[in-house]
Order: C-alpha cells, then structure tokens, then sequence
C-alpha cells in the first residue's frame, strides 16, 4: 500500500521535497555552477523570477523522523505524518540532479531542475551586429585566463596546461565580447563611456624621484610626430620610482592609453593603484622580460641572509607584480600601451603558485582608484596620458590582429597544448585546429573587415575555411558521421562531434557567406564567399538529419564520444544544455525553420521538468 500510494502521489513529490528541505535546512542553498569548458562561459543561475517557477510554501506538523531505504536497500533519513513521505533535500539534489534555495524571507523553498537560464535570441540576427549575447561575456575574468597579455593586448589560457598559451577560442570570444559592446553601445547612444581624461599635458605634472639614489631626468621638448613629449632618463631597478604622473582618481577610469619610445629593454613602466576595500597600495610593473613562461608574477626580493630569492611579502600596505611586455613595435620606435588596469590588478592577485578555482578575483568599477603612472630607463613619453572607462574597440581590434598574424599555412589558428579525452581514450597532440575556433575567428574577422575596411581581415577569414575542407585524420577539422558531414570542435579519430563547437563553426560560415563583397574586384574571394554558403548549406542538412542523437528525453548529450567507444553517454551540464537552446535557436531563426525551433522548444522544456513520454 505505501509503495502504491507513493505512486499515486508522485506529482506532488516536489511538494515533499520542499517541506523536507525546510526541515533540514538552516541557511541557504545555492548551486556551484562549473565553468564551461569550450565556451569558458559563465551562465548566470536561473532566474527565480520566471513565471514558471512556483513557490512552495509549507509547515510541516506533525511529521516524526522514520527509517527508508533507496536504491536497493542503501538506508536514508526521512521522516512522514499521516499521509505522506518526506526525504532530505541533499538526497534529492543528487540523486535528480536538482537545485533549490531558501528564500529571503526564510519560510519559502524554490525548487528548480536546472541552475542555467535558458537564453533565447531577442532579435534578428545580424552577421556584422552583436555576437549572440557575447556583450554579457566577461572573458578576461574567467578563473583559466591567466593574463591579458602585455604582449598582444589578448588573453592567455591555462585551461590545459599550467604555462599560459594563447587559446584561439578564447581569444575570439574575448573580441566578439568587446565587438557587441560596442555595437549595443552605439545603439544606447552610451557617449560617456567614451569620454576620457588627459593627463600629464603640462610639464609641471611629471614629477622625479627625490631619494638621493634616484637621480631623474626630464627634459621637455616638441618632436615633429607627436608633439609635446618627454625624454625621461631614471635608474631601471623596480625599486626606483623614476619618473611619473598621477592619474585621475575616478575610480571608473581605470583604462589607460599613451604613446612611448623606449630605448632599451631595461625600460619599464608601473601602475600603482589602490584598493578601495583595503587600502592594500597594488604596484603593477611591465618590464621586457618573458618571465619564465610567465604572462604576470609577483616580484621577488632577495632574503635576510641575501641568498636565497622569496617573493616580495605584503608589507607597508604595499605589494608587487610584474607583467612580461615587449610592445606592438621594436625598442627605439613609437609604440601605443593600452590597458585596463582593473583587469591587470584582478590577474595579477589571482596569480599566486599553488593557485585553485577559489583563487581566482574579479573586480569591479569602484573596486580601485589609479595613483600615478611612471616610467624608468632611457625612454621618450608623450605629455598625454589617456584614462577611459573602456578599452572596447583595442580589445576587438588586437583579438582581430592577433587572429591575422598568427593564423598558419593551413588558414587556421593551432592549439599549442595536448587535449584528451574520455579518460585519454582520445588525444589530440599539440598542433590541432577546432572547428569552434574557425568559425569564432571568422566571425571576429567578418566584422573587423567591416569596421576598418583592411582586406587583410577578408584574407584571413576567406583562408580559414581550407580546414573545413579537410578531413581531421589530415589535420582539418571535417569528418562525417553516418555519411553526414559535420565540422569537428575535437577532431580527434574516431570522431567526438560536439554539438555545441559544430553549431558555432556555422554561425561562422553564416557570417561570411552573407559578407557583401560586392565592391572588391576580385573574382576569388566572391567565388570564395559562397564557397562558405555551401558548407554552411551542407553543415545545415547534417544538423537536421542527427540533431535528435542529442536529444536524451530530458536533456541533450555534450557529443557522440559513445557511439565508437561504446561508453555511457556524455551527457551535457544545465549550462551546456542552456548553450544548445540558445544556439539551436540563434539558427532555427536564420532558417525559419519548424523542425528546429520545436527541437529547441523541447529543449528548453527539459530545463523546467517536462519529460518525453515512455512506453
């Protein structure tokens, strides 16, 4: 009779779950949402507001803690009163792969199957417009990217190696997130957060050490490219302050831009800021220097004894890093230094040796004020110091550069560090493409060509479609799957076929099939425009035909790694199955197509407890 009763009542189940919770739990439940792996997304958790969470509401009297077994006699804490069974929330979390939380006011329990929004395009998709809802995006805050290099001005990863490298994933969705912001920004007619603040215009500004060991010199003069300038000579150790201005001390502007010639690579320049929370003083140093591998590390000092090298402790309120630069020209050029320093103090503290996931720290607008920037060395600066509150369009544009100056013979863009998978069952060694890689960096491209009329974008995305022609045992990125063609995210052999990394790779091949290049005389990149029509015309009629292999009956599968490993299926996160909604929707809408915007319907069913029906 209990087993019977139990099943009839199955849809109040949640009703149980919540009053059990209310029981057992005194402080508030939140879920630990892992980081996306490919995307290195961070979904936001699912917004309680939405109208198809309920509330649940309950004061459970009377109910006595009692004996239950699970899963074959396994033996479990409940407790029941007259009518029904309740069971602890920590079970049912685990055990249905569910989330919930108590409510502020303490006496309401939300239950909810998954911890990921489901985002859906809110508008028409235009391939030189927004990327996606890339504008949300905070890639340089992700706990795997080690550093905006000062190299590149792009990120570097430790995804999968411990040494940062540079991922072109990454990197191209570091661009596309600074490219939609810019567009909504124009859109927003958001004028302010282009305005800034010059400094050090007058030579009463810059100021030199005044120890007795730190001998500065400044001399003022006007040089025929850029104006008014300063011709600085200061002692090169970190030690000395050298020569320096201070910075505005709105704590919104913390971007900064100037113009400089160094004459040696014993040249350097410092940011101190300080932070608001604890006044702790942040020296940030960018010296010519490769650091070991290295993008950013805390400065050492010798020890008491002058032997052995330790890192600089914090002392004085005061603490030190240095970031490996060299500059976008050679030394005794002119060069332009741009960086948003709230982003280089964040890394930098997130830096230490032994680093874990909790390690990692984002700051904010507010979280910091900039002191002073300063120079040492033999060097030349331009009496103009810019501050900003963003560095939007120098982000998109290095991310576009640096896609165009380090894609290879092969028209993609290599990753330098091994991938396995599946328990190593499949590995990729350093050197492989990705398909997710080559659409990101056609789309950043596509836009680029657009935004700076430079061919050299066009080139470089019209040659990044020669590995979709080739197969992944020859270092491309194409395989087929039951003779459908699909563009591997890890073109490993046999083939994994992720989902989520082929979608993307045709929005790619979208965004340049529909480039107008009606105004360039030259018959091979039209012929190559739709050249990336077709294949994304071919990737569409792969997508329709095995779409519903993903498709679980209350989820969908990450890839088909199990169809030749004979494993379990890898079945995707919430934060995955939101990347599959948002994307399969994102081209339901280009193609007006039924099949595929009911899938994605489906989908996004499974996120709030709807099922397939059974037999």
């Amino acid at each position: 009779m209990k087993c019977w009763r139990w099943r009839s009542n199955r849809h109040r189940i949640y009703l149980f779950f919540a009053c059990a919770s209310l029981l057992l739990l005194s402080k508030h439940y939140s879920t630990v949402t892992v980081p996306i792996d490919e995307e290195d997304e961070e979904l936001n958790p699912v917004d309680l507001q939405e109208k198809e969470k309920e509330k649940i509401e309950c004061e459970p009297t009377g109910a006595v803690e009692t004996k239950c077994t699970a899963d074959n006699g396994k033996p479990l804490r409940c407790w029941k009163d007259e009518e029904e069974v309740y069971f602890p929330f920590s079970y049912i979390k685990k055990r249905f792969d569910m989330t919930g939380k108590l409510g502020k006011d303490g006496s309401t329990f939300e239950l909810f199957t998954s911890y990921a929004k489901m985002r859906t395009p809110d508008k028409n998709y235009d391939p030189l417009g927004p990327f996606g809802h890339f504008s949300t995006y905070s890639v340089e805050t992700r706990d795997r990217v080690r550093c905006i290099s000062a190299k590149t001005d792009v990120p570097m990863s430790t995804q999968w190696d411990p040494i940062p490298y540079y991922y072109p994933i990454q990197i191209a969705q570091y661009g596309l997130q600074h490219y939609s912001r810019i567009k909504l920004d124009s859109v927003s007619n958001k004028s302010d957060d282009n305005a800034e603040v010059l400094v050090g215009v007058q030579s009463k500004e810059w100021k030199g050490a005044a120890g007795m060991h730190e001998t500065t010199e400044r001399l003022f003069f006007n040089d025929e490219e850029k104006g008014k300038v300063v011709n600085i000579s200061a002692g090169h150790a970190l030690s000395n302050a050298g020569a320096y201005v201070y910075l505005d001390k709105s704590p919104d502007l913390h971007v900064i831009s100037f113009d400089w010639k160094p004459y040696d690579a014993n040249s350097s320049f410092t940011v101190l800021a300080k932070m608001k929370q604890d006044d702790l003083l942040v020296l940030i140093n960018y010296v010519f220097s490769e650091g070991d591998g290295k993008c950013v590390w805390q400065d050492e000092e010798k020890s008491f004894d002058d032997e052995t090298i330790v890192l600089k402790p914090r002392k004085d309120g005061q603490v030190s890093y240095s970031y490996s630069y060299s500059g976008s020209a050679p030394i005794g050029e002119w060069s332009t230094v741009t960086r948003d320093i709230l982003v280089d103090v964040a890394r930098a503290l997130s830096s230490g040796e032994n680093r874990k996931k909790d390690d990692n720290v984002v700051l904010h607008p507010g979280d910091l004020r900039l002191v002073s920037l300063g120079f040492r060395g033999q060097l030349t600066v331009r009496q103009q110091i810019a501050q900003r509150k963003e560095q939007d369009s120098h982000a998109f544009r290095s991310s576009a550069d640096w896609l165009v100056e380090n894609q290879d013979k092969k028209g993609g863009w290599a990753v330098p560090v091994e991938r396995s998978i599946a328990d190593r069952k499949l590995v990729l060694p350093p050197g492989w493409h990705s398909a997710m890689a080559q659409g990101h960096g056609i789309s950043v491209l596509t836009r680029a060509y657009n935004q700076f009329n430079d061919k050299k974008y066009l080139s470089s995305a019209i040659n990044a479609l020669e590995l979709f022609k080739t197969n992944s045992s020859e270092g491309g990125v194409r395989a087929e799957f039951f003779g459908y063609i699909w563009y591997e995210e890890y073109p490993t052999t046999p083939g994994s076929f992720v989902l989520n990394g082929f979608l993307y790779s045709l929005i790619g091949l979208y965004d340049l099939s529909k480039l107008d290049v009606s105004g360039i005389y030259d018959d091979s990149a039209k012929t190559k425009v739709k050249e990336a029509q077709e294949m994304y015309s071919v990737g569409i009629r792969s997508l329709k035909q095995l779409l519903p292999l993903y498709d679980t009956g209350s989820g969908t599968i990450y890839d088909l790694r199990h169809v030749a490993l004979g494993t379990a299926p890898n079945l995707a996160r919430w934060d995955y199955h939101a990347v599959h909604v948002y994307l399969l929707k994102w081209i339901a809408g280009l193609e007006k197509d039924e099949f595929l915007n009911k899938t994605a319907d489906r989908w996004i069913g499974y996120a709030y407890g709807k099922r397939a029906k059974h037999n």
